[in-house]
């Protein structure tokens, strides 16, 4: 074959292929950002569009495929199928270049490497596109009550952010607090992280007045988050048990009173040998005072047993204690050591004392002795009784 019909020939054969290719519309752009940032818990859109010859494009000529680190999560081919109805493509502006994938609730588990194909005729591209994920913090002061003069630590809980590097300073009247720590951050189920951080100050009468912050910056923020507070002044409360003494089998109530606190919101509570209790009652005498009371039975197995009242305030660094040790009375610590005798009277009987039949001597006559907690003189009287019997 000569040269010029070679050359003829190709010449033919490239008018056809750019005819074909005009036809069926296979001059194909597939066009996305290389990453995508987007709001935890929003409706968003990770953008992908293509290009072709003729728009609209003929549904039976193009389709659409989403995959997540190539898994297929959405196909359209004159139709959409999805593998999660937090997944969609809008098919009305499909076949005007949009393969945009919206993604409904947007959590952190959703961030990563989505690949967007677009088929066109006998053409297919496809574009890669990193999602980003991020969810701004939350700041939380649970309390700002201080002691004048008395070392207090200020407490924030951070809570929510996404991702994990964040940047913390806490100020007085804008300069910056020196010692502020930051504990290492959790990973709560939704994916997102939580903190918390703590500087601490010795608040003076001069910082009544004074504006205190907590300031953080996360690349979720376009500009730094600030929460502005002033100071409480707490006064700690004082505490007390009310008590009598202890009688087995005789109920009596003992009560916690709490007073000279501020501010007003305060807890209390009872433990019995460190378990936890109900009160019975709960009186607010005024918004700086109350009592709590507990209905104790104390039995021969009381003794030596440990009651706390415990209150927890806002002004004080730990909950307070105050703890009393039952101590049986009377008889009732004489039964506890035994002096139960199988006497023709009755010895070592009674509550809060000691009751003697003299039988032998004084029929029906009766002798109470009230021993107290001094062993030595029950047993002395126990001895005295089984004698005379």
């Amino acid at each position: 074959m000569r040269a010029a019909e070679l050359h003829q020939i190709l010449r033919i054969w490239g008018f056809l292929c750019i005819f074909l290719l005009f036809q069926t519309g296979s001059v194909l752009e597939v066009i996305a950002p290389f990453r995508h940032i987007a709001r935890k818990g929003f409706n968003i859109l990770i953008p992908c569009t293509f290009h072709v010859d003729k728009f609209p494009a003929h549904p039976k000529l193009f389709a659409i495929e989403w995959d997540y680190y190539g898994r297929r999560i959405l196909t359209y081919d004159n139709g959409v199928n999805t593998t999660d109805p937090r997944f969609s493509l809008n098919s009305t502006t499909a076949p005007w270049g949009v393969a945009s994938l919206s993604v409904s609730n947007t959590q952190v588990s959703d961030g990563g490497r989505y690949t967007c194909t677009v088929t066109y005729g006998t053409e297919q591209q496809e574009t890669q596109i990193i999602l980003e994920i991020q969810a701004p913090p939350q700041i939380t002061i649970p309390n700002k009550v201080v002691s004048e003069n008395k070392t207090s630590v200020l407490r924030a809980s951070i809570t929510g952010f996404y991702p994990q590097d964040l940047d913390v300073k806490w100020l007085r009247d804008g300069e910056i607090l020196p010692g502020v720590t930051v504990n290492k951050s959790q990973r709560d189920p939704d994916g997102t992280h939580s903190t918390t951080s703590t500087v601490t100050i010795v608040p003076t009468k001069e910082n009544r007045n004074q504006s205190f912050s907590i300031r953080l910056q996360h690349e979720s923020l376009s500009v730094p988050l600030q929460e502005d507070f002033q100071l409480i002044y707490g006064v700690a409360p004082f505490i007390t048990i009310i008590y009598e003494p202890f009688y087995v089998n005789k109920e009596q109530p003992l009560m916690c009173r709490v007073w000279g606190y501020y501010p007003e919101s305060i807890a209390v509570s009872w433990l019995v040998s460190g378990s936890h209790v109900e009160a019975s009652e709960i009186k607010r005498i005024n918004s700086s005072a109350l009592e709590s009371s507990y209905q104790f039975l104390p039995t021969a197995e009381s003794q030596g047993m440990e009651i706390s009242c415990v209150v927890e305030h806002q002004a004080l660094t730990q909950p307070l204690v105050q703890t009393l040790k039952v101590q049986l009375t009377g008889g009732s610590l004489l039964k506890l050591l035994g002096c139960n005798y199988p006497l023709h009277g009755q010895c070592c009987k009674g509550i809060g004392g000691i009751k003697c039949n003299y039988s032998k001597l004084i029929p029906q006559s009766h002798i109470w002795a009230f021993v107290g907690s001094f062993v030595i003189v029950a047993l002395f009287i126990c001895i005295l009784c089984r004698l005379i019997n």
